[in-house]
């Protein structure tokens, strides 16, 4: 909402605290504290069974692409903080916005129809 109102200078620093709240919680406290708590302290109370590694494999795929889209912040937040940056990569354009001329058809106005009826109120009447 602050980059469409112009709010550019906004838009960065919470950007900013975005990306480090991100990195804290999915390349921090996500692996060093959940994954190691769901691999370690199960195996104390029970023995190892297919819900167990199917659970922990789940939480490392999850964690991989935590550091697929962590490389994709930082990279975003280093075009911004060098100035590289040009415009939005999300487009509000539609692709088709130059063939409007050849495409464009002509809007149905109000009057006769094709079948020579007048429409008043969706009520039709012959006309004489």
């Amino acid at each position: 909402m602050f980059n469409y109102a112009g709010w550019k200078r906004t838009c960065n620093c919470l950007f900013i605290l975005f990306a480090i709240a991100f990195i804290i919680t999915r390349l921090v406290i996500f692996p060093f504290w959940i994954i190691h708590c769901t691999v370690i302290y199960p195996l104390e109370l029970y023995p190892a069974f297919f819900g167990y590694y199917f659970f922990n494999a789940i939480l490392v795929v999850l964690q991989l692409l935590h550091i697929f889209w962590a490389v994709l912040i930082l990279r975003m937040t280093l075009k911004f903080m060098t100035g590289n940056i040009v415009e939005d990569e999300r487009s509000d354009r539609d692709e088709t916005d130059n063939s409007e001329d050849e495409d464009e058809e002509e809007p149905v106005k109000n009057g006769l129809i094709s079948n020579g009826h007048s429409t008043i109120n969706n009520n039709h009447r012959k006309s004489e």
